[in-house]
Parts: structure tokens; C-alpha cells; sequence
């Protein structure tokens, strides 16, 4: 039996609380007030519903029948009324799953201080679906999503009928077709019928499309960017099929780039003429220039700083610029690059000039590079592909022997992948990169090379663990290995290579014992995590293997392992490993600390 009752002397402690006041009370009105104050707050009447056993049954008739609108001192009448209503509202309910030949009594309950309405309700059997008409249009059975819709929430012959069940199916029918377009659809035939005698309902529900729409005018109110450029952004041309995902594709893609930081696209429904909507966009441009300092540290280069400095609209045309530089004890960088984005398509192509100066002193060797190139790059969905050609010039000094200078004229190429459910923290998904890039020694280069270098790493969730894998392998094609730049070579160790050595220490030698990097490289990870401390922090272990080496035929893979502890931080994930190398040498554990994913 449940007692629903909606005011607020049926909320848990509110008699107490009346009891409370009255006896502050007592001290200005006496001991007879107080008694009369105690009485009142605890009697009221309450609904007593009874006979039903069906929790969803008994949950909707306690919602719907209307709360208790009087008090202990009700007349008969009174209360006679309010049970008439509340049988009504009973009816409706069980209707709502099918029991149309319910029986319900009502009565009134005496208690010593008090008088409570009350229904015994005897439910009755269920209604089932005896016929299913559904009428849909070619055009609408043609489009996947909605045929499919109907096909996962179509009532089902012999089931019991349920009410909301149906109003969904046709809801949510009509506002999908709605959003694809066909704005003035509408229902021809939608009803239930129902035959109490014989326990059955037949349903029936028939759309008429009508025509569908299309993107008209797209007005967007802004003034950074030429006309064209802007209405190119947003992704949909005029003409277009109307749809909600195209609407809100506008926002996103504008959104999305440098240019906007707020945008709100409203489609004219009342203005639509000749099938076609007009759709006005407002926009508030993000500041032209932006300023960054950012400080970090990682095992591999120990404590490091930067900073960034954007213009995010050069002109009209949409070119952007930006130059940054990080400082660190072993790798020193400034880099600037000039952005264009293609004309015929903004969103997804660009052309980019780019120079760039590092520096690197580490395991005795000590370079000096100076980059300047230009690059096409597309980007569409999760796929990267880019095309670029560079020039390369490169100082190196390898241990104590004289530095070389070294220029390549380099023509290469990158196509990848990210499919990864959350960037700054995946539970699923893939990402995989490949790249390849080589130079002729007639074209301007020390050495004919050909290098490739092949990616894949990935998240997979098995119940409440998390599995991280990733694979890595290069190779350089050369026949004067010795003038490559030490930037093209392949080293391995450290944070996010093989854990439990130092960074870039996996690595041929010279004669000098200078390690010198490898034309060949070959990587792999394997890590489980799972969590501790609610979804934020985790337990992980994991094997990593791998090096870099010169001769295919004597290679030799490190392994480590260890475990460690990750923070699902809101900038993303910090890592802390111990890892052991199992090289034989009893080397000691290394502490590992980095910001993001694995890879």
C-alpha cells in the first residue's frame, strides 16, 4: 500500500518541525496551545491505495491521481468529491498500460484522528495489440534512419498495450521526418482502438511527407572574413537538403575554427518560401591576437617553458600566423608558421609556410637544425593526409669527433588517423599514422635517403578494465647512412618508447661509444588500467620493447616493465610509471612522469 499525499505535512520531518514551532509557542500560549499544535501536525489525511501489485501500474496511478486538498475536518461530501476525481485520474493511468476494465472501489478510511480517502483497485487483465498499421511514404521508408527507427519501436502483435509506447513511435516519427525536412509533414490516420470486451487494441498511424525542404539564404553577420569565405565555412551550400544536423553542423564548423567565439544559427521557418528556408547566423569574433606562457615537465627533458603568440585573422582572406618557442635543458626550439586556407574548401584544406630553428644537446650529441617548407593538408572526418616539401639544414657533432653540415631538399608525405573516443582521455578507439619522406643527392642534398615510419596504437575497454596497446617501426633507405641528419634518425627509450630506460639511449654506437641513432626501429607497448578511486584514478602495468639498430640481423629488443598511477586531470592524463629495464644489467627503476595518452 503506498500513501501518496502532496502537500508539505507529507514530507519526511515536517511533523517534527510543526512540533518544533509549537513548542516555542508554548512559552506565550501555554501548555493547551502546544497540545491542540502537536495534534494538528500529526493528523492529515492520506490517500490509501490498495489491490495493485504492479510497480509501474502503482507508480503512475500515484502520480497521476490529483494530491489530498483537505483536512482532517472534511465533510463526507468533500471527501466524496475528491475520490470521484481520484478514481477518474486511476482510470486514465492504468489505461495508459492497457487495463481498460479495471474495477475500482473507493471508500473512506476512519482512523482515531483522522478520516483518509481510499481506493482499492483491481487492475484487471491487459489489453493486447491485436493489429499494427503503420503507413509510411517511399521517400521516408527509403531513408535508413527513419526506417529504422520504426523497425526498433513498431508495437508488436499479442504484446500489451502500452500507451506511451505509442505516443513515442508517433513523436518521435514526426519529429524526425521534421528534421530531415519535410516540414510540413503531418499525420493522415493516428488512433488506437480499443475493444475492452474482447481485450484487444488495434493501432493505426499514417504520414503524409509532403515536400522537402531546402537551404535558401544563409545571411551570416560578421566582418573579418570576405562573404564568400564565411558562408563557405559553414560547411552547407545553399540548395542543400534542409536538416537539423546540417543546422548544427553550421554552428559547430564555424565555431570550430580561430576566427569566431560565439556563433547562433537560426533557421527563418516563418519566412520559408518556395520550399526553401533562409537561415540567419549572428557571430561575435574571437580576438584578433592571442598570448600564451605555458611550463611543464616531463623525465625525458626534464622542466620546460613556452610560449605562443597567435594572430588568428590576418586579413579577409582568412590567413592566419602564429610563432612559438620551447626551452627545455636538452631540446630548444622557435618555430613560426603562416596559415591559408584553400578557397574552395576552408574547412578542410589549407596551405601552410613554415620555418622552424632547434637545438638538441643530448647523450654527447649536439645539433643544430634550421627548417623552412611549405605544405598542402587535408583534413576530413578522423583522416589527416599531407603532402610537403622542405629544406633541411642540419649541424651535428656526434661525441667528440667534428661536426658536419648537411643540407637535404626533402619531398614527403603523411596520412592519418584518429579515431579515439575522448582525446584527453580514451577508453576506445584507434589512431594510426604513416609517413614517408626521401631527398636525391643531384637535388640539392648531402645523401640520397628514402625514410618511412609506421604508427598504430589503440584503447579497448574489457568491463571495468582499460587495454592500451601501440606498435612502432622506421627504416631509412640510404647508401651514406653517416651524412644523415641526426633529426631523421630512429632512437628509442624514455617516456613514450620503451619505459625503464632513458630517453633516446636505445641507440647504435660508434666507435667512440656515441650512440648515433639507427636506420632501423622497432617498438611496441602493452598497458591494462583500472580504477582505484572512482572514474578519475587508475592502477596501470604494462611491457614496452623495442630499439633502434643498424643491421636488421642483429637486433637486439629491451624490454621494460612496471606500473604506475594515472589522474584523469581536467587538462588531461598525468602519468606517473616506475619501470624496470630487463636487460640483465640490474639496472635500477625509472620514474616516469608525463601529461596525456600513451600516444
Amino acid at each position: 500500500m503506498i500513501s501518496p499525499r502532496w502537500s508539505s505535512l507529507w514530507a519526511p520531518g515536517g511533523s517534527g518541525r510543526r512540533r518544533g514551532i509549537a513548542r516555542w509557542l508554548a512559552g506565550a500560549l501555554g501548555a493547551g496551545l502546544l497540545w491542540t499544535g502537536q495534534v494538528q501536525a500529526q493528523a492529515a489525511p492520506n490517500l490509501q491505495l490498495t489491490g495493485l501489485e504492479d510497480v509501474r501500474l502503482i507508480t503512475n496511478v500515484g502520480l497521476s491521481v490529483p494530491p489530498v486538498p483537505f483536512s482532517c475536518q472534511a465533510s463526507t461530501a468533500q471527501i466524496r468529491r475528491y475520490l470521484r476525481a481520484a478514481v477518474e485520474s486511476a482510470q486514465e493511468a492504468l489505461q495508459a498500460y492497457g487495463h481498460f476494465t479495471a474495477r475500482i472501489e473507493h471508500s473512506i478510511s476512519e482512523r482515531a484522528d483522522c478520516r483518509d480517502p481510499a481506493l482499492h483497485i483491481d487492475a484487471g487483465p491487459v489489453t493486447r495489440v491485436e493489429t499494427v498499421e503503420i503507413d509510411l511514404p517511399p521517400v521516408v521508408t527509403a531513408i535508413d534512419s527513419l526506417r529504422q527507427f520504426v523497425e526498433e519501436n513498431r508495437p508488436q502483435v499479442g504484446d500489451p498495450l502500452d500507451q506511451a509506447a505509442y505516443d513515442s513511435l508517433r513523436d518521435g516519427l514526426l519529429l524526425r521526418v521534421k528534421r530531415l525536412g519535410f516540414l510540413d509533414a503531418r499525420f493522415t490516420r493516428r488512433e488506437i482502438r480499443v475493444d475492452p470486451a474482447n481485450g484487444s487494441a488495434d493501432i493505426a498511424l499514417a504520414l503524409e511527407a509532403g515536400p522537402r525542404y531546402r537551404f535558401g539564404e544563409v545571411t551570416i553577420e560578421q566582418s573579418i572574413l570576405r562573404p564568400q569565405l564565411a558562408q563557405r565555412l559553414t560547411g552547407v551550400d545553399p540548395g542543400a537538403p534542409y536538416t537539423s544536423r546540417d543546422l548544427l553542423a553550421m554552428n559547430q564548423n564555424l565555431t570550430g575554427t580561430e576566427y569566431f567565439e560565439s556563433v547562433s544559427v537560426r533557421p527563418m521557418l516563418d519566412e520559408r518560401v518556395g520550399l526553401e528556408v533562409p537561415v540567419e547566423i549572428t557571430t561575435r569574433h574571437s580576438p584578433r591576437t592571442s598570448y600564451e606562457l605555458r611550463a611543464g615537465y616531463a623525465t625525458d627533458t626534464g622542466p620546460r617553458v613556452g610560449a605562443q603568440v597567435k594572430r588568428r585573422f590576418v586579413n579577409d582572406r582568412g590567413h592566419r600566423w602564429g610563432a612559438k618557442t620551447e626551452v627545455s635543458a636538452i631540446e630548444q626550439s622557435l618555430q613560426t608558421s603562416y596559415t591559408m586556407p584553400r578557397r574552395s574548401d576552408p574547412l578542410a584544406e589549407r596551405y601552410d609556410i613554415y620555418a622552424r630553428v632547434d637545438r638538441e644537446d643530448n647523450n654527447d650529441i649536439v645539433t643544430l637544425s634550421s627548417t623552412v617548407g611549405v605544405q598542402w593538408v587535408q583534413e576530413r572526418a578522423k583522416w589527416t593526409q599531407a603532402l610537403f616539401t622542405e629544406y633541411l639544414l642540419d649541424r651535428t657533432r656526434y661525441g667528440d669527433e667534428p661536426a658536419e653540415i648537411n643540407g637535404f631538399a626533402i619531398l614527403g608525405g603523411r596520412l592519418g588517423y584518429s579515431g579515439l573516443d575522448d582525446p584527453l582521455f580514451p577508453t576506445r578507439g584507434v589512431v594510426f599514422d604513416v609517413s614517408l619522406q626521401g631527398a636525391a643527392e643531384p637535388i640539392l642534398s648531402a645523401a640520397s635517403f628514402l625514410r618511412s615510419r609506421v604508427f598504430v596504437g589503440g584503447y579497448y575497454p574489457l568491463g571495468r578494465w582499460i587495454v592500451a596497446g601501440r606498435g612502432e617501426a622506421g627504416m631509412i633507405a640510404t647508401d651514406d647512412f653517416d651524412r644523415m641528419p641526426r633529426s631523421l634518425r630512429f632512437f628509442a627509450g624514455g617516456d613514450r618508447s620503451v619505459r625503464g630506460y632513458e630517453y633516446e639511449s636505445l641507440s647504435p654506437r660508434n666507435e667512440a661509444g656515441t650512440r648515433i641513432g639507427g636506420k632501423y626501429l622497432l617498438a611496441g607497448s602493452l598497458e591494462a588500467m583500472h580504477p582505484i578511486v572512482g572514474d578519475d584514478w587508475y592502477l596501470a602495468g604494462f611491457v614496452d620493447a623495442g630499439n633502434a639498430y643498424t643491421d636488421p640481423d642483429l637486433a637486439e629488443l629491451k624490454v621494460g616493465t612496471g606500473i604506475g598511477v594515472r589522474w584523469r586531470s581536467p587538462v588531461g592524463i598525468i602519468r606517473v610509471d616506475v619501470a624496470q629495464p630487463l636487460d640483465g644489467t640490474g639496472g635500477l627503476p625509472r620514474l616516469h612522469l608525463g601529461l596525456g595518452a600513451a600516444f
